[in-house]
C-alpha cells in the first residue's frame, strides 16, 4: 500500500482521496452484487446508489470524519474510499465484506423487491459500520 492511503495523513483526506473512491466504486459494486447473488442465486449487475452509501455515512462512525456540506456523491466516494482502503490494508477481507452484506440483505430480504435502495443502504451501513469497528473508529 502506498503512502497516499496512510490514515496518519487523517481519516479526512483519505476519505476525500479521488482514486480511491474510483477504485472503491468497483469493490462496492463487486461485492454488492455477488452479495446478492449469495442471497438470490441470481446474477443482477446492480450499479450501487449514491445515495445508498450517503446514507450508510451519515448513519455510521464515518460521517465524522468526512466533514460538513457535503452532497451524497461526496459522502458515497468516502465510503468507497474507505471499503477501498480496508481491502488494500487486507485484501483477503473481502470474502468477510460480502459476508457481511449477504447476512444483511437475507434478514432485509423482503426490502429486495420492494424498495433495493433501502436494502442496499441497510445492508452497507452495517458493512461501514463492521469496518470502522475492526479499524477503532468507533462513536
Amino acid at each position: 500500500m502506498t503512502s497516499s492511503f496512510d490514515p496518519s495523513q487523517g481519516w479526512n483526506t483519505l476519505l476525500l482521496n479521488n482514486k480511491l473512491a474510483r477504485f472503491g466504486d468497483s469493490i462496492v459494486n463487486f461485492i454488492y452484487n455477488a452479495a446478492v447473488y449469495n442471497v438470490t442465486n441470481e446474477l443482477e449487475g446492480v450499479k450501487v446508489w449514491d445515495k445508498c452509501l450517503a446514507q450508510a455515512c451519515r448513519n455510521s462512525p464515518l460521517r465524522k470524519f468526512v466533514g460538513t456540506r457535503k452532497n451524497a456523491g461526496d459522502l458515497g466516494d468516502a465510503v468507497e474510499a474507505f471499503v477501498a482502503f480496508s481491502y488494500l490494508k487486507n485484501p483477503t477481507f473481502i470474502t468477510e465484506m460480502i459476508s457481511i452484506l449477504s447476512k444483511s440483505i437475507t434478514i432485509n430480504k423482503h426490502l429486495l423487491e420492494k424498495d433495493e435502495r433501502e436494502l442496499c443502504a441497510k445492508a452497507f451501513t452495517d458493512l461501514v459500520i463492521d469496518l470502522c469497528n475492526n479499524l477503532g473508529l468507533n462513536e
